[in-house]
């Protein structure tokens, strides 16, 4: 496919993300990717493995199930408009499509549990069918032998004892700032290593970065668009960048990166908890076991519907991927403070 497919897809999905609630077409899209409507169709389906209109339609609903996570007060009309679905009953409608649950049942939250990395509602390994999910009880620990390895250290940080792992823990408010990045759907573990070292290539060829200080403590700045529990793994989005300039300008020819485009856009600021993590792999899910289990639940704080980000060293993507890997990084959560219901 062309350099720059990745580039117009890019836009397009993000397009697609911003104007949701909205009555979007095909041509509306096309032309926020600089294609013909025919010919952005075939583009987009070929790089993403689903068509324009399906994108948009998993995007409303998955969309509305992160806000009622994340804002449960939330009347269920008012998250159906936003979502751009011109009822409720059409939002329940395609809720139970795609979930297997009611948007009720998802709110209620009797099926999530933080697994050391994401708020997951179902077992990977044993309900992919999400329409058998909400028959199955749920399970009071961590589907994973690292809770069976550890289960002392889990019941201690979910009861309120703070990881040794944590350097630090503050409520900070963050500037927007520019970054260039690389995207990929559907890439794990040593894969997304691989996606790191092409940028970095990249950032080295065009002088932004030295390569006598690739060890150093140069950061770079991780994103997981989505949850790979309410998104099909497949079609998750992870990427990878660092940030520049706000002027920072380069030529089409220079912003080739391998195969792809390099992309350039500007990271929202506000109201963040931002953790210092110092550790290995598995020392991370006690550390998120520890905030999203018990820190946040007890505090003046709830999640903002705001992206995060991960501040990562780049040292890192010289190593093989594996649990006892010793890494430096800074978590960047977008938070609120939290309402009280009028009584």
């Amino acid at each position: 496919m062309s350099n720059d497919y990745s580039r117009r897809v890019h836009l397009a999905q993000d397009y697609i993300r911003r104007h949701c609630e909205e009555d979007i077409s095909l041509a509306d899209v096309a032309k926020a990717a600089h294609l013909s409507a025919y010919h952005f169709h075939r583009v987009f389906t070929a790089f993403t493995h689903e068509t324009p209109n399906d994108f948009l339609r998993r995007i409303r609903v998955e969309r509305a199930a992160h806000l009622l996570f994340v804002r449960p007060a939330i009347p269920m009309l008012e998250i159906a408009v936003q979502c751009g679905f011109k009822s409720q009953s059409l939002l329940a409608r395609a809720f139970r499509t795609h979930f297997g649950m009611t948007a009720s049942e998802w709110r209620k939250g009797d099926f999530w549990r933080h697994d050391g990395q994401f708020w997951r509602w179902r077992d990977n390994a044993e309900q992919q069918d999400s329409k058998n999910c909400k028959t199955i009880p749920p399970e009071p620990q961590l589907l994973s032998g690292l809770y069976l390895q550890r289960n002392d250290e889990f019941v201690a940080v979910r009861q309120g004892q703070r990881p040794s792992y944590i350097r630090d823990l503050r409520i900070e408010h963050k500037p927007s700032f520019h970054r260039a990045y690389l995207w990929r759907q559907g890439v794990q573990g040593e894969q997304i290593l691989d996606l790191w070292r092409e940028l970095l290539q990249w950032a080295v060829v065009q002088g932004l970065m030295r390569p006598d200080l690739m060890g150093s403590d140069l950061l770079g700045i991780a994103r997981n668009i989505d949850n790979p529990n309410v998104t099909d793994v497949a079609l998750c989005r992870y990427e990878a960048g660092f940030v520049v300039a706000a002027d920072f300008a380069l030529t089409s020819e220079q912003r080739k990166a391998g195969p792809y485009d390099i992309l350039f856009d500007e990271i929202a600021g506000g109201q963040f908890v931002v953790i210092d993590f110092a550790g290995t792999l598995a020392d991370e899910a006690l550390v998120v076991e520890y905030f999203y289990n018990y820190w946040l639940p007890t505090s003046e704080w709830e999640f903002a519907d705001r992206a995060g980000y991960l501040e990562v060293p780049m040292s890192n993507v010289q190593h093989s991927l594996h649990t006892d890997m010793q890494i430096h990084t800074r978590w960047y959560v977008p938070v609120r403070k939290r309402r009280r219901l009028k009584t």
